[in-house]
Protein backbone atom coordinates (compact mmCIF):
# COMPACT_ATOMS: atom_id res chain seq x y z
CA UNK A 1 0.00 0.00 0.00
CA UNK A 2 2.70 2.41 1.02
CA UNK A 3 4.71 1.78 -2.17
CA UNK A 4 1.64 2.52 -4.29
CA UNK A 5 0.97 5.73 -2.36
CA UNK A 6 -2.25 4.47 -0.79
CA UNK A 7 -3.13 5.51 2.74
CA UNK A 8 -4.54 2.79 4.95
CA UNK A 9 -7.71 3.54 6.88
CA UNK A 10 -8.20 2.80 10.57
CA UNK A 11 -9.86 -0.57 9.87
CA UNK A 12 -6.84 -1.72 7.86
CA UNK A 13 -4.44 -0.60 10.58
CA UNK A 14 -6.60 -2.16 13.29
CA UNK A 15 -6.53 -5.46 11.41
CA UNK A 16 -2.75 -5.29 11.23
CA UNK A 17 -2.49 -4.48 14.94
CA UNK A 18 -4.74 -7.43 15.77
CA UNK A 19 -2.54 -9.75 13.72
CA UNK A 20 0.59 -8.37 15.36
CA UNK A 21 -0.94 -8.82 18.83
CA UNK A 22 -1.83 -12.43 18.08
CA UNK A 23 1.62 -13.24 16.70
CA UNK A 24 3.61 -11.31 19.30
CA UNK A 25 5.11 -8.96 16.69
CA UNK A 26 5.20 -6.00 19.04
CA UNK A 27 7.88 -4.18 17.00
CA UNK A 28 5.46 -4.05 14.05
CA UNK A 29 2.79 -2.65 16.35
CA UNK A 30 5.20 0.10 17.39
CA UNK A 31 5.82 0.76 13.71
CA UNK A 32 2.07 1.27 13.18
CA UNK A 33 1.82 3.62 16.15
CA UNK A 34 4.81 5.63 14.86
CA UNK A 35 3.19 5.69 11.42
CA UNK A 36 0.02 7.11 12.99
CA UNK A 37 2.03 9.80 14.75
CA UNK A 38 4.08 10.65 11.63
CA UNK A 39 0.98 10.87 9.43
CA UNK A 40 -0.93 12.72 12.15
CA UNK A 41 -3.83 10.32 11.70
CA UNK A 42 -6.73 10.54 14.11
CA UNK A 43 -6.89 7.93 16.81
CA UNK A 44 -10.47 6.73 16.43
CA UNK A 45 -12.01 4.16 18.81
CA UNK A 46 -11.41 1.25 16.40
CA UNK A 47 -7.71 1.96 16.13
CA UNK A 48 -7.26 2.80 19.80
CA UNK A 49 -9.03 -0.42 20.84
CA UNK A 50 -6.68 -2.43 18.62
CA UNK A 51 -3.67 -0.70 20.22
CA UNK A 52 -5.03 -1.33 23.72
CA UNK A 53 -5.55 -4.99 22.86
CA UNK A 54 -2.06 -5.34 21.38
CA UNK A 55 -0.35 -3.70 24.34
CA UNK A 56 -2.24 -5.71 26.96
CA UNK A 57 -1.55 -8.97 25.10
CA UNK A 58 2.11 -7.98 24.93
CA UNK A 59 2.35 -7.35 28.69
CA UNK A 60 2.54 -3.56 28.37
CA UNK A 61 -0.42 -2.54 30.51
CA UNK A 62 0.79 1.02 31.12
CA UNK A 63 1.12 1.66 27.37
CA UNK A 64 -2.46 0.44 26.96
CA UNK A 65 -3.60 2.73 29.79
CA UNK A 66 -1.78 5.63 28.13
CA UNK A 67 -3.56 5.00 24.81
CA UNK A 68 -6.91 4.72 26.63
CA UNK A 69 -6.40 7.86 28.72
CA UNK A 70 -5.40 9.92 25.67
CA UNK A 71 -8.42 8.93 23.57
CA UNK A 72 -10.66 11.85 22.67
CA UNK A 73 -13.61 9.63 21.76
CA UNK A 74 -14.39 6.35 23.47
CA UNK A 75 -16.95 3.62 22.76
CA UNK A 76 -18.07 0.53 24.66
CA UNK A 77 -15.49 -1.63 22.86
CA UNK A 78 -12.50 0.40 24.02
CA UNK A 79 -13.83 0.51 27.59
CA UNK A 80 -14.32 -3.27 27.48
CA UNK A 81 -10.86 -3.84 26.04
CA UNK A 82 -9.26 -1.79 28.81
CA UNK A 83 -11.32 -3.56 31.51
CA UNK A 84 -10.22 -6.87 30.02
CA UNK A 85 -6.61 -5.67 29.97
CA UNK A 86 -6.69 -4.86 33.66
CA UNK A 87 -8.23 -8.26 34.40
CA UNK A 88 -5.64 -10.16 32.37
CA UNK A 89 -2.87 -8.35 34.24
CA UNK A 90 -4.29 -9.26 37.66
CA UNK A 91 -5.60 -5.76 38.34
CA UNK A 92 -9.15 -6.83 39.25
CA UNK A 93 -9.90 -3.82 41.42
CA UNK A 94 -8.77 -1.44 38.66
CA UNK A 95 -11.03 -3.33 36.23
CA UNK A 96 -14.04 -2.86 38.52
CA UNK A 97 -13.22 0.82 39.10
CA UNK A 98 -12.96 1.37 35.35
CA UNK A 99 -16.27 -0.43 34.84
CA UNK A 100 -17.97 1.98 37.29
CA UNK A 101 -16.26 4.94 35.63
CA UNK A 102 -17.60 3.73 32.29
CA UNK A 103 -21.11 3.74 33.71
CA UNK A 104 -20.60 7.14 35.35
CA UNK A 105 -19.57 8.58 31.98
CA UNK A 106 -22.81 7.36 30.42
CA UNK A 107 -21.68 4.27 28.52
CA UNK A 108 -23.92 1.19 28.52
CA UNK A 109 -21.98 -2.05 29.11
CA UNK A 110 -22.77 -5.02 26.89
CA UNK A 111 -22.49 -8.78 27.47
CA UNK A 112 -18.79 -8.77 26.61
CA UNK A 113 -18.13 -5.95 29.08
CA UNK A 114 -19.77 -7.95 31.85
CA UNK A 115 -17.78 -11.04 30.87
CA UNK A 116 -14.56 -9.01 31.21
CA UNK A 117 -15.64 -7.76 34.66
CA UNK A 118 -16.66 -11.26 35.84
CA UNK A 119 -13.38 -12.72 34.64
CA UNK A 120 -11.42 -10.02 36.47
CA UNK A 121 -13.49 -10.56 39.63
CA UNK A 122 -13.01 -14.32 39.41
CA UNK A 123 -9.24 -14.13 39.14
CA UNK A 124 -9.02 -11.33 41.70
CA UNK A 125 -11.25 -12.99 44.31
CA UNK A 126 -13.77 -10.14 44.27
CA UNK A 127 -16.84 -12.20 45.14
CA UNK A 128 -19.14 -9.38 46.27
CA UNK A 129 -18.32 -7.28 43.21
CA UNK A 130 -18.92 -10.23 40.87
CA UNK A 131 -22.30 -11.02 42.40
CA UNK A 132 -23.23 -7.34 42.36
CA UNK A 133 -22.33 -7.10 38.68
CA UNK A 134 -24.41 -10.12 37.67
CA UNK A 135 -27.39 -8.59 39.46
CA UNK A 136 -26.73 -5.29 37.73
CA UNK A 137 -26.42 -7.05 34.35
CA UNK A 138 -29.87 -8.59 34.74
CA UNK A 139 -31.83 -6.07 36.80
CA UNK A 140 -30.42 -2.76 35.64
CA UNK A 141 -29.43 -3.47 32.05
CA UNK A 142 -31.91 -6.23 31.18
CA UNK A 143 -29.21 -8.48 29.72
CA UNK A 144 -29.54 -12.25 29.86
CA UNK A 145 -26.45 -14.04 31.17
CA UNK A 146 -25.06 -16.71 28.85
CA UNK A 147 -23.09 -19.84 29.67
CA UNK A 148 -19.84 -17.83 29.65
CA UNK A 149 -21.20 -15.49 32.32
CA UNK A 150 -22.35 -18.38 34.49
CA UNK A 151 -19.01 -20.10 33.95
CA UNK A 152 -17.14 -17.06 35.29
CA UNK A 153 -19.55 -16.74 38.21
CA UNK A 154 -19.21 -20.42 39.10
CA UNK A 155 -15.42 -20.09 38.84
CA UNK A 156 -15.55 -17.04 41.12
CA UNK A 157 -17.63 -18.87 43.72
CA UNK A 158 -15.52 -22.02 43.45
CA UNK A 159 -12.26 -20.14 43.94
CA UNK A 160 -13.79 -18.58 47.04
CA UNK A 161 -14.79 -22.01 48.37
CA UNK A 162 -18.51 -21.26 47.98
CA UNK A 163 -19.29 -24.53 46.22
CA UNK A 164 -22.77 -24.93 47.67
CA UNK A 165 -23.73 -21.48 46.40
CA UNK A 166 -22.33 -22.39 42.98
CA UNK A 167 -24.27 -25.65 42.98
CA UNK A 168 -27.50 -23.85 43.84
CA UNK A 169 -26.86 -21.34 41.09
CA UNK A 170 -26.51 -23.94 38.36
CA UNK A 171 -29.54 -26.04 39.20
CA UNK A 172 -31.43 -26.20 35.94
CA UNK A 173 -28.40 -25.22 33.86
CA UNK A 174 -27.17 -28.63 32.72
CA UNK A 175 -24.51 -27.06 30.50
CA UNK A 176 -22.84 -25.52 33.56
CA UNK A 177 -21.94 -28.76 35.35
CA UNK A 178 -18.53 -28.84 33.71
CA UNK A 179 -17.80 -25.40 35.16
CA UNK A 180 -18.98 -26.59 38.56
CA UNK A 181 -16.70 -29.64 38.40
CA UNK A 182 -13.77 -27.38 37.55
CA UNK A 183 -14.69 -25.08 40.45
CA UNK A 184 -14.68 -28.11 42.78
CA UNK A 185 -11.27 -29.10 41.51
CA UNK A 186 -9.92 -25.56 41.90
CA UNK A 187 -11.37 -25.28 45.41
CA UNK A 188 -9.92 -28.63 46.49
CA UNK A 189 -6.49 -27.64 45.13
CA UNK A 190 -6.57 -24.61 47.43
CA UNK A 191 -7.54 -26.55 50.54
CA UNK A 192 -4.79 -27.34 53.06
CA UNK A 193 -5.21 -31.14 52.95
Amino acid sequence: MKIQGLKPNSSTLAGLLSAFASSGALNMGHYIQNFLDDQQLAMDPVLATALIDMYTKSGLLMKAVNVFDNMETKDVKCWTSMIMGYGVHGEAEAAVVLFHRMEDEGFRPNEVTFLAVFNACSHGGLVAEGISCIRKMVLEYGLTPKIEHYGCLIDLLGRAGLLETARELIKGFTHSWGCYCMACLTSSMQSPW
